[in-house]
């Protein structure tokens, strides 16, 4: 579903993927790490992350999710190889946390 976006693949590695959840409370806290490739690390929003005021969701998910909601990133970060760069940004509004199935 991501159409474009996945147009031009440059390199296919492998990882062990650990993904994790906080439960009750904590909703849109998560943590996903690919071996040593790539990491997110959420958290949900807190009063103190608006940014204007005036608060909505600029863009919809990139795929269909059954549930989806706006979550703080704590960290995200790509370590990989083939995109000629690698990052780690922290502490920006830049994640969804959903649900979603894989039919194959």
């Amino acid at each position: 579903m991501a159409g474009k976006l996945l147009s031009h693949v440059v390199r296919v590695e492998t990882a062990p993927i650990h993904l994790a959840f906080a439960q009750g409370e904590h909703h849109g806290t998560a943590r996903l790490v690919a071996g040593k490739l790539a990491r997110i690390e959420t958290r949900s929003l807190c009063h103190g992350d608006d940014i204007c005021g005036n608060e909505f969701v600029y863009y919809p998910p990139l795929v269909q999710l059954a549930h989806a909601m706006p979550a703080f990133t704590l960290e995200d970060s790509f370590q990989g190889k083939g995109l000629d760069v690698v990052w780690n940004h922290m502490g920006k509004r830049s994640a969804f946390v959903g649900s979603f199935s894989v039919s194959l």
